[in-house]
């Protein structure tokens, strides 16, 4: 479950990373049909008559930008999402969000017309001021090489405590070297750099490193992203990010909400072992029962399905050894769990002896030693 919180907007200069003539993009980029509800078919119908990727992200963060509103009753909002469908869905239907759901929207919609999209994570430097809310905008790779976009500073601003849509050229397709000097990611791959600078330089304004190259591989890590699970990304997400230092509070409210989905995904992890153990386990006790009649499997079969039900009990309890969380109700489900693996360690430890003696005892035998089964 993920909770989204938000920007202040604030207009600024910077350098764009495409010069052209939009007019005409724009022009006809304005609406989509009433009775286009999903991001997929709004792309498509913004982007029908384009060619290049750069035309076609145009095309979607004009209308975005255009159409959808900043909602400032969502500031301090702390709502929960199933999913990032889910957030995508909430800001078609009320055409109002918070930067989560301007990324979102744009990353959906980029994503269904082909065009490689991502969403980032971080906090801004407003006019010299560190931002008290963390951010959300994305990147697009166009010709293979990585562009910025933030489409929430496009639709518009605060002025005097209130939001003014108003449309604003400036965040589209920014160079990295140059959105970096106002959006500092979370996790430094997304900096785009071989030699990303660390919070506290980006904290002092200090760019010097962005003249230098390094050896810092942030392709290779982005590549991977698509391969790892949530367990995985969260574990090497929170391990860059303290790297490049924890100098803020937003910073550490992102490596304890990492920290959460690490706890979460192991959670889930022990309950997937530990439901494969049991249904093993059940599977030779019903073997059991029928004193291993009419089964044609042979004895290491026996021996190993109740063998596969303690490796993988013994891999969920280890897994909830060292895992502890700051939500009481994520602890009580870890304790009920150890409880549960304590008991059917047991049984299987019985299954065990059991087990050892009918392999030793001649066929002709076995019978009789369900009697005191």
């Amino acid at each position: 479950m993920k909770k989204y919180i938000l920007f202040l907007a604030l207009l600024m200069h910077i350098d764009i990373g495409f010069s052209a003539d939009y007019s005409k993009i724009d022009k006809q980029s304005g609406t989509v049909p009433a009775n286009m509800k999903t991001a997929g078919a709004i792309a498509h119908y913004l982007t029908q008559n384009l060619t290049s990727p750069q035309d076609k992200t145009r095309a979607i963060y004009y209308w975005i930008s255009h159409n959808i509103r900043y909602d400032l009753s969502m500031l301090n909002s702390h709502k929960t999402y199933i999913n990032t469908q889910e957030i995508v869905d909430e800001v078609l239907q009320r055409r109002q969000g918070v930067c989560q759901n301007y990324a979102e929207l744009f990353n959906a919609c980029c994503q269904s017309v082909g065009i490689k999209s991502f969403v980032i994570s971080g906090y801004t430097d407003q006019k010299e001021t560190l931002a008290n809310y963390g951010h959300a905008w994305n990147a697009v790779l166009i010709d293979n090489k990585f562009y910025e976009v933030d489409v929430t500073w496009a639709a518009g601003h605060l002025e005097k405590g209130k939001y003014k849509h108003e449309f604003n050229d400036q965040y589209y397709l920014i160079s990295p070297v140059e959105f970096i000097k106002t959006h500092m990611p979370f996790d430094p791959i997304w900096q785009f750099s071989t030699n990303p600078i660390t919070n506290k330089e980006f904290e002092k304004r200090d760019f010097s490193k962005l003249k230098t190259t390094s050896d810092f591989n942030y392709m290779d890590s982005i590549k991977l992203l698509s391969g790892l699970n949530p367990l995985e990304r969260a574990i090497r997400e929170n391990l860059r990010i303290k790297q490049n230092g924890v100098t803020n509070a937003l910073i550490r409210n992102q490596i304890a909400y990492n920290q959460q989905i690490i706890i979460n995904e192991k959670i889930n992890l022990a309950v997937s072992l530990f439901n494969k153990g049991v249904t093993n386990y059940n599977n030779y006790v019903r073997l059991k029962i029928r004193k291993f009649h009419n089964t044609r499997m042979p004895d290491d079969q026996i021996l190993e399905m109740l063998a596969s039900a303690r490796r993988e009990v013994e891999s969920a309890e280890n897994i909830l050894n060292f895992l502890n969380s700051d939500k009481p109700e994520l602890n009580r489900i870890i304790r009920n769990m150890q409880a549960s693996i304590g008991k059917i360690k047991k049984d299987i430890q019985k299954e065990d002896v059991f087990m050892e003696k009918y392999i030793k005892t001649s066929k002709p035998f076995r019978m009789f030693l369900f009697l005191t089964a």
